[in-house]
């Protein structure tokens, strides 16, 4: 099977990658966390110097910038798992198998832990990675920008959207209900409460919302990852200078699209608007941040190995390990933060600005850099990713 320029068949683990992943993974939790939490990013109910500078922080920094670089490790780790030299033969059934177990965990996880699970649609998009393994790494990145630009036009028009595929597939059959209780009440309930609301809300979260924004954001994503993982990009396998070129085109072209929908999105906020001082209404304010995320997120994984080049070893490897451990920490969120929320009811659900939420933030990163520390100093994998690779296993 041939998979390209760069060869990637090896017996041990490429520490950047996982580097990556483990970065990814805690920088997604600061976009999930409003989520987590609460019913809207918005936030912002007691605004002061601290939650605006938070808010701001979100929206500037973290919003829309790790989720890109999961979704292009997943891409490379399809061409890895097909590469390496134990890799089943044929692969393909293995690599389904392996998907739909995936899939039946993000199922467990929408349902049973938080409706934000993005793992059903990794599943999804993942057989369509098997037709394209030996595609070039130009026609891979160019179809994977193409579908970005889908996600782009349906997210500022969702018209486009609405007379198109909702219509062909959803609009003459779906019928999502009402709601059985307002999300506050179902956290505040018992957990029957919580899981007859999570089963409505995913009928749109999970289910309709695949052909809406899901599947072109991930698999546009996936595909580019493929493309610069073939070109030795994704991997680290460029030059320090390089990256430092990736870093300042992404931040040239990408940051004034950011700040323009920064802005777009403080004139609408009822909070964040008046405490400012700019209430005007902006259009195009949602493509226009999108995309300056979805370019300025190349700024993060070229820093990403920058520094990783230059720091490789102690103290890159807390991160590391929290990366081999990608799939474990990622399902470790919902359940620390339904824990917080609502089975010990800790703090109040909905009711946190962004400041508190940072906090929590970054006392989930220390807890899960120590745990994934200890663990993989007695185990080789995660646990959740040992019940994959036992369950793929004896099925296949």
């Amino acid at each position: 099977m041939t998979l390209g320029a760069v060869p990637i068949a090896q017996a041990e683990r490429i520490r950047s990658l996982d580097f990556l992943r483990g970065l990814a993974i805690l920088g997604m939790l600061v976009a999930n966390i409003p989520w987590h939490a609460g019913n809207s990013m918005s936030r912002s109910t007691d605004p002061d110097v601290m939650s605006v500078a938070a808010w701001l922080s979100q929206y500037l920094i973290f919003d829309q910038r790790f989720l890109p670089m999961f979704c292009m490790l997943f891409g490379a780790s399809a061409m890895l798992l097909a590469s390496r030299p134990n890799a089943p033969s044929p692969f393909a059934p293995y690599f389904l198998i392996r998907m739909l177990i995936l899939f039946l965990i993000g199922v467990a996880h929408a349902y049973l832990l938080w409706p934000g699970d993005i793992l059903i649609t990794y599943a999804v998009c993942a057989p369509f990675l098997l037709l394209v393994l030996n595609w070039s790494p130009g026609l891979l990145i160019a179809i994977g920008i193409a579908l970005k630009c889908v996600n782009l036009v349906f997210n500022e028009w969702p018209q486009v959207y609405e007379t198109t595929l909702e219509q062909l597939l959803f609009s003459w059959w779906v019928d999502y209900g009402d709601a059985p209780s307002t999300i506050v009440d179902a956290y505040a309930g018992n957990y029957g409460d919580l899981f007859a609301y999570n089963a409505w809300r995913n009928q749109f979260l999970q289910w309709t919302a695949l052909p809406y924004f899901r599947i072109w954001n991930a698999l546009g994503f996936m595909l580019i990852g493929m493309g610069l993982f073939k070109l030795g990009v994704l991997q680290g396998a460029r030059s320090a200078s390089f990256y430092r070129r990736m870093i300042a085109a992404a931040l040239v072209f990408g940051v004034p699209f950011v700040i323009y929908g920064v802005f777009a999105r403080i004139g609408v906020n009822p909070t964040v608007g008046p405490y400012l001082g700019f209430t005007r209404e902006l259009p195009l304010r949602g493509i226009t941040f999108l995309l300056g995320c979805a370019v300025s997120s190349f700024a993060v994984l070229g820093g990403a190995h920058v520094f990783f080049q230059r720091y490789v070893g102690s103290i890159t490897e807390p991160i590391e390990r929290v990366g081999r451990m990608a799939l474990t920490n990622y399902l470790l969120h919902s359940v620390i933060f339904l824990s917080v929320f609502h089975g010990f009811k800790v703090l109040p659900f909905d009711a946190l600005d962004h400041d508190a939420l940072f906090i929590l933030v970054l006392m989930t990163w220390v807890f899960q850099i120590a745990f994934s520390w200890i663990w993989l100093s007695h185990f080789k994998q995660g646990p959740v990713e040992a019940l994959w690779r036992k369950l793929t296993t004896t099925i296949t």
